[in-house]
């Protein structure tokens, strides 16, 4: 049962969910890893929202928040039950996140739309939680996600801008691709 701005939603506890990936679970060895029986069902955009970085006990993470102005490109697995229930323990939810659900288009692996929007839920950070800089380590994650699925990687860099500043983002940035490529001139 997913929560949505003070309504309960009701599924079957035995139907499988789809889930919206916009940060780590990019990967899908990692999000296989999370939810053995996850398998890719497609991606979407997500319409009036964008990406922060915000503070947990452990790091800076990536959730979204409302932005007429902004969208977000995601990826969706279908998992099983007890899968949902094993990301719900991974992402802290409810104490560090919440769910809520979207109805989204979905493209299939081949590019083609879906018949049928879906139902998809998205874990997002509590609001109250302060913005952050996230990790080397766990950024790349998000960049490899955005190279792998083809993603806008204007995303990410708004992200940055939007969490840490645009001066300190342009600095980090910098500093993250010359690491990982060795080239100083970008």
């Amino acid at each position: 049962m997913a929560t949505h701005e003070g309504f309960k939603l009701w599924r079957p506890s035995d139907e499988d969910s789809f889930i919206i990936a916009y940060g780590s679970n990019l990967s899908e060895k990692r999000m296989k890893e999370r939810c053995p029986g996850a398998s890719f069902y497609g991606t979407s955009v997500i319409h009036g929202y964008r990406m922060l970085f915000k503070q947990s006990c452990t790091g800076a993470y990536a959730t979204i928040e409302q932005d007429a102005n902004c969208q977000i490109p995601v990826v969706i697995y279908r998992v099983t039950a007890e899968d949902e229930t094993r990301l719900d323990r991974f992402e802290g939810c409810p104490r560090y996140y919440r769910k809520q659900e979207f109805l989204l288009p979905v493209w299939a692996g081949n590019r083609k739309r879906r018949k049928n929007r879906e139902s998809c839920i998205a874990y997002i950070m509590h609001e109250y939680r302060i913005l952050g800089e996230p990790t080397a380590e766990y950024f790349s994650l998000l960049d490899q996600g955005y190279r792998r699925w083809g993603f806008d990687h204007a995303v990410l860099f708004m992200a940055m801008e939007d969490s840490i500043g645009r001066e300190a983002a342009k600095r980090w940035l910098n500093g993250f691709y010359e690491k990982k490529t060795g080239d100083k001139s970008r």
